[in-house]
């Protein structure tokens, strides 16, 4: 395969900016980082993240090649969607109607282009007890016929398989911006921005933007 070839056939991962929260180390609790966002201590820290953001590049995930020459542009907006200190979602509607603990945000947002030129938006919503090392994760996207509807999915390789106590860490570290593209781009979306027949709709609510 020519060099021209190779590029054709790869994901592409980019993001605009810095993470809105420092990535954590799987082993300490998630959960920190979320209920941390709600302290007034926590505001001058996410202030300077997002001062210290940059344009990086993420590698595509390791996969093997398929022949698809469509390629998926997965763009981190979390920064854009702030403000307070706290992510706007553009779907609060849906997460009015899934299963909640008591602390729940979005913790990243991503925009990606399918594969008919429409502009898709995709986020990461956190939710865990107090009492919960590690949480649950749903993505919110609208990545359907509507665009103006907006679909959630519960990820279980994001989330503790421990759903009572919390005890167990996810397969995959939602708070690794890394992995969390690879897994988005590799494993939940098809090559055409549509989203994989594994994961099933547990809620369906009006999206607030396109």
């Amino acid at each position: 395969m020519n060099k021209l070839a190779k590029f054709a056939s790869c994901i592409v991962v980019i993001t605009l900016s810095g993470s809105v929260f420092a990535q954590s180390d799987i082993q300490n609790s998630a959960l920190e980082t979320v209920i941390a966002g709600t302290d007034a201590q926590f505001a001058p820290a996410l202030s300077g993240a997002l001062d210290q953001g940059r344009e990086s590049t993420f590698p595509a995930p390791s996969r093997p090649d398929t022949g698809t020459r469509k390629m998926i542009l997965l763009w981190d907006i979390t920064d854009q969607c702030i403000s307070q200190y706290d992510v706007v979602s553009a779907y609060p509607a849906l997460y009015d109607i899934i299963p909640n603990e008591e602390n729940f945000r979005v913790i990243k947002v991503f925009r990606f282009t399918d594969g008919k030129g429409d502009e898709r938006r995709i986020e990461v919503y956190y939710t865990g007890g107090d009492w919960m090392q590690y949480g649950l994760v749903y993505f919110g996207i609208n990545a359907g016929q509507n665009k103006n509807q907006a679909n959630a999915y519960f990820i279980g390789d994001l989330s503790t398989p421990d759903r009572e106590e919390g005890s167990v860490a996810p397969k995959i570290d939602p708070f690794d911006t890394q992995q969390l593209a690879d897994f988005i781009v590799a494993d939940f979306l098809e090559p055409d921005g549509s989203v994989k027949a594994a994961f099933g709709i547990i809620a369906t609510a009006p999206a607030s933007v396109k």
